[in-house]
């Protein structure tokens, strides 16, 4: 478990984490919402006008990309300091529509993790708290 690393996104609640991680997930742009001395994080997304398919909802794409995005950080802060682990499936459930301006809360765990795979799955939560998406991802370790 990283623990200098929970420590320190502990003591940045709120903060936006899209200057401290790189690529996709920065431009994700997560607020820290909940984080516990076990690393169990919470993450909250802005729907922004980039994230909306024609209709004006929120994107499948952006869904699974939050989704992915969040199970990669609850599994690296839960993995031990030397691993790595990579995707190897998700499956998503697309329960409900989100509009832009919308908070959408990530709730991830680690069901299992083992020597050489992983699976971790996440609900994403409106701000009324209805469920609007979950998923599930298999990684494989590769450090």
């Amino acid at each position: 478990m990283k623990q200098d690393y929970i420590q320190q996104l502990r003591a940045n609640l709120g903060a936006a984490l899209g200057d401290r991680l790189p690529g996709f997930g920065g431009w994700l742009n997560a607020r820290i919402a909940a984080i516990d001395a076990d690393g169990n994080i919470q993450l909250d997304f802005t729907v922004r006008p980039d994230m909306l398919n024609p209709m004006g909802a929120l994107h499948g794409g952006a869904v699974a990309a939050i989704v992915d995005e969040v199970l990669g950080f609850q599994l690296f802060l839960k993995a031990a300091e030397d691993a790595a682990y990579v995707s190897m499936t998700m499956n998503i459930d697309f329960l409900r529509a989100a509009q832009e301006g919308a908070v959408i809360r990530a709730v991830p765990e680690v069901v299992r993790s083992g020597k050489r795979t992983a699976n971790v799955r996440c609900t994403l939560y409106h701000s009324d708290q209805e469920a609007i998406a979950q998923g599930v991802s298999n990684f494989m370790r590769v450090v």
